[in-house]
């Protein structure tokens, strides 16, 4: 089975996470010959998002963190993400 990786930067972003990683979640079962995978990429938050990304992770199997030390812009959060996924398909 393929891995479909979904790179998703992130900056303090906090309160809507929990919304977006359950809609993410519902997705999975449209995708029946494929695992997805969700690469969040925090990219230097301040406000709790990083706690969160790691509660998401330590749950979910399906989940992977990457913790940029500080803010790098969407651009460089996206990139560092598309290097470190390992996906089959990386979106």
């Amino acid at each position: 089975m393929k891995t479909v990786t979904l790179v998703t930067p992130c900056y303090d972003e906090i309160e809507v996470l929990p919304a977006f990683y359950e809609r993410v979640r519902q997705l999975a079962p449209q995708l029946p010959h494929h695992t997805l995978e969700i690469l969040f990429v925090n990219d230097g938050s301040r406000d709790g998002t990083d706690m969160l990304l790691d509660t998401l992770a330590a749950r979910d199997p399906h989940v992977k963190v990457l913790h940029l030390a500080r803010n790098r812009g969407h651009q460089a959060a996206l990139t560092a993400g598309l290097d470190f996924a390992e996906g089959d398909i990386i979106v």
